[in-house]
């Protein structure tokens, strides 16, 4: 039960993984191959099929993207603030050792922060991948370029900045939570509080 969002936020990583592959292959072979009859007859078992294809997916990209450097998918200005700090692994670990509700919660964000970072790439490549069926199928038009290059630019420039608002919002609750735990572990039994 505990893992159902975690497969669901990675069937939407791949239901958008998906949408880029699909634009390319439009970009590349048209549209024309798509059989609409056979599409409508077997639409039962072609979403099921979709979905297992999307969580496969979800899965490739969520750890691809998860095994880039910290500071590319943050930004080196949020390392450089973290450089004295122990690594997010060890901080979660820390969590983990000394109180797991703190260390559930912060899972919590942990996850829809992969979501946030995984969706940031999808939606790059959804928009390079629109451009380029655009001017496959469509023709180079000047207007319509601007257009989805100034839309692109303002997607794209949008989830990125949330992403890595993300990152660091996670990083700053997975510090203070450690940071915390281990004021807590310091002060002796004897003391008391404040």
């Amino acid at each position: 039960m505990k893992d159902i969002p975690i497969i669901f936020e990675l069937v939407i990583v791949g239901f958008e993984v998906l949408a880029w592959i699909f634009l390319l292959a439009l970009s590349l072979f048209g549209y024309k191959w798509i059989e609409l009859d056979f599409v409508t007859q077997w639409a039962t078992q072609l979403s099921f099929g979709l979905l297992g294809l999307a969580y496969m997916f979800g899965v490739i990209f969520d750890k691809a993207v998860s095994s880039l450097p910290f500071g590319w998918i943050v930004g080196h200005g949020a390392v450089a603030e973290t450089a004295d700090l122990p690594s997010p692994l060890r901080m979660r670990m820390q969590v983990l050792a000394r109180n797991p509700e703190i260390y559930n919660e912060l899972q919590k964000r942990i996850n829809q922060h992969r979501l946030v970072r995984s969706t940031v790439f999808n939606f790059a490549l959804i928009s390079l991948s629109a451009l380029l069926f655009v001017f496959t199928r469509f023709g180079f038009d000047l207007r319509l370029f601007g257009l989805l290059v100034f839309l692109s630019t303002v997607f794209v420039s949008l989830t990125l900045f949330t992403g890595r608002q993300s990152a660091r919002t996670l990083m700053l609750e997975l510090q203070y939570a450690s940071e915390d735990l281990n004021r807590k572990d310091d002060k002796s039994p004897n003391m008391p509080n404040p």
